[in-house]
C-alpha cells in the first residue's frame, strides 16, 4: 500500500567508449591495407607514388577505418542511450510521485466547536486538568435545541456565519465547493435543508454541494486535491438526534489552493496534504514512506494522532515511531502520541474530519507537523498536516544524454557515400551550387535526424518493458 511507489531499478551505466579500441581498429585496418597492397602490387615492382596506384588504396583504407569506428561508436551510443533513457524515466517517475504525495490545500480558516471546549488545551497541557464534572453533550448552550434536521440547519447556519468573513476577504464571489459529512443517514433531507440555509443567507457564491457517504472521506479528498482550483468549504458534524447520548461535534474548514494566497502567507500556511493508503500491518515501512515523500525541515517535531486502529498497530505505535527516529512533542498527549478514541467520543464516519479539525486547532499550540492515522473496517489512511512546506528535493545532477558521436560519424559517412555517388553518376551536379546546397541540406538533416530518430526508436522499444516493470514493482 503506501503511495504504491513503483520501484523500478536503475540500469548500470554503460562503460565509456575506449580510445584504445579505436586505436586498435586503426592499426588493424592499416595492416589489412598493407597486406592488400602487397597482394595486389604488380610483379614487376612497387608502383611509384606518381603512378596513381596508391591514392585509391589509401582512400579505401581511410574509409574502412572511418566505417569501422563509426559502427563501433554507433553501437556504443545505442547501449548508452538505452541505459540513459531507462534511468531518466526512473528518475522522472520518482519526481512525479513525490510531487503527487506533496499535493495539498491550505487551511485558510477553521472553526471547531465541541461539547468539551477544554479538550485541546488539556491535551496540549495548556489548560486545567479535567475535574469531576461531566462534559456537556450539546453545543451552543445559549441557543434553543431541537434534535434532528432542525439542529443540522442551526449548526450549519452557525458554521457558515463564522467562515463567511474570511471567505469574503479571500474570494468575494465565484464558485465554491462545499463538502458535507455528518453521522446521519438521511442525506436527502439534509441536502434539501442545506439548500434552504444557503438560499436564506443570500451568499454571493455558487455552491457545488457534495454530501459524503459512509466511511472515511480520504478517497474523495484525494480527488479534490488533484483537481481543485477553487475554495472548498468542509462542514463535518455530529448533531443531536432524539435519544442520542453521543456528544455533539461541529467543524468547518476553509481550504484554498496555494496559488490563491499572497506570497508572504504561503511560508507558514497550515497545509493539509494528500492522504496515503495505509497498511497497518507494516507501520514501520508505511510511515517511513510518508516521512520520506513529504519531508519536513530538519528539527521539526511531530505530533501523531490515531483513531480506530486495531489492537496490534495501536500497541506497536511507540516502537514504530522510535524505529523511525521521529522527533515528537513529548509534552503533548502521551509522549507526542494522542489516542483520539480515548480523548474523544467515537464519531464513526465523521472521525476523519473530526480528527483533522482537532489537529487544526492543536496547531495553535505549537506542533509544526502532525500525522493523522485512521482506520475503519474497510480501509486505513495516513494524513499529514504541517505548517511548513516540504523540504525541496535535493538538486539532482542529471546525467546528460550520451554524446551522439556515433550518429554524427554515421551521418558524415552517409553523406560522403552520397556525394561519391553524385560524382560518379552526375559529375556536373557535384561541381555546381545545386550539388553543394544538396550536400549541405543532407548534412543538416542527417546530423540531427539520426540521433533524434535513434532516441525515439529506443524509447518506443523500451516503453512496454518499462511499463511492465513499473506495474509489477508497486507494493501490494
Amino acid at each position: 500500500m503506501g503511495w504504491s511507489l513503483p520501484e523500478v531499478p536503475d540500469k548500470e551505466h554503460t562503460q565509456t567508449w575506449s580510445p584504445w579500441i579505436c586505436l586498435l581498429i586503426i592499426i588493424l585496418d592499416l595492416f589489412i591495407g598493407v597486406v592488400v597492397a602487397l597482394l595486389k602490387s604488380p610483379t614487376s615492382g612497387a608502383p611509384s607514388l606518381s603512378s596513381g596506384y596508391w591514392l585509391p588504396l589509401t582512400i579505401q583504407t581511410l574509409v574502412g577505418i572511418w566505417a569501422v569506428i563509426a559502427i563501433y561508436s554507433f553501437w556504443w551510443e545505442v547501449q548508452a542511450t538505452w541505459t540513459w533513457n531507462w534511468n531518466e524515466w526512473c528518475r522522472t517517475m520518482r519526481v512525479i510521485w513525490r510531487r503527487r504525495a506533496q499535493q495539498h490545500l491550505v487551511i485558510s480558516r477553521h472553526v471547531l466547536i465541541s461539547a468539551d471546549p477544554g479538550l485541546l488545551p488539556r491535551l496540549a497541557h495548556a489548560g486545567e486538568e479535567e475535574g469531576d464534572e461531566t462534559p456537556a453533550l450539546t453545543l451552543l448552550p445559549g441557543e434553543p435545541l431541537t434534535p434532528g434536521i432542525t439542529r443540522f440547519e442551526q449548526l450549519s447556519r452557525y458554521l457558515i456565519s463564522q467562515i463567511k468573513p474570511t471567505l469574503l476577504a479571500r474570494c468575494p464571489a465565484g464558485r465554491l465547493q462545499v463538502v458535507i459529512q455528518t453521522s446521519s443517514t438521511d442525506k436527502d433531507r439534509e441536502s434539501h435543508s442545506f439548500d434552504r440555509v444557503w438560499a436564506a443567507e443570500s451568499l454571493p457564491w455558487k455552491a457545488e454541494v457534495q454530501f459524503q457517504t459512509k466511511g472515511l472521506p480520504f478517497r474523495d479528498w484525494n480527488r479534490v486535491v488533484d483537481s481543485s482550483k477553487q475554495p472548498i468549504l468542509v462542514l463535518a458534524m455530529h448533531y443531536r438526534q432524539p435519544d442520542d447520548v453521543l456528544p455533539e461535534f461541529a467543524s468547518a474548514l476553509l481550504l484554498m489552493p496555494s496559488i490563491l494566497l499572497e506570497p508572504g502567507e504561503q511560508k507558514n500556511a497550515l497545509r493539509l496534504y494528500r492522504a496515503m493508503p495505509l497498511n497497518t500491518r507494516a507501520l514501520t515501512s508505511e510511515l517511513g514512506e510518508l516521512r520520506d515523500m513529504t519531508p519536513q525541515p530538519a528539527g521539526k517535531k511531530h505530533l501523531v494522532w490515531h483513531s480506530g486502529l486495531s489492537d496490534a498497530p495501536r500497541q506497536s505505535m511507540n516502537r514504530v515511531l522510535n524505529e523511525l527516529s521521529l522527533s515528537l512533542y513529548d509534552a503533548i498527549g502521551t509522549g507526542g502520541v494522542i489516542d483520539y478514541d480515548k480523548a474523544c467520543a467515537r464519531y464513526g464516519d465523521v472521525a476523519g474530519w473530526a480528527l483533522i479539525a482537532a489537529a487544526t486547532g492543536m496547531a495553535a499550540y505549537g506542533p509544526d507537523s502532525q500525522w493523522l492515522l485512521l482506520e475503519d473496517a474497510n480501509e486505513a489512511w495516513a494524513v499529514m498536516l504541517a505548517n511548513s512546506a516540504p523540504v525541496p528535493e535535493r538538486h539532482y545532477s542529471a546525467i546528460p544524454p550520451p554524446f551522439p558521436g556515433g550518429s554524427i560519424m554515421v551521418a558524415l559517412l552517409l553523406n560522403v557515400g552520397l556525394y561519391g555517388l553524385i560524382i560518379q553518376f552526375f559529375p556536373a551536379l557535384a561541381l555546381s551550387w545545386s550539388g553543394i546546397l544538396l550536400l549541405l541540406l543532407s548534412l543538416a538533416v542527417t546530423l540531427s535526424g539520426i540521433a533524434f530518430a535513434l532516441r525515439r526508436i529506443i524509447a518506443r522499444l523500451q516503453r512496454p518493458s518499462f511499463i511492465k516493470a513499473a506495474r509489477h514493482s508497486g507494493k501490494e
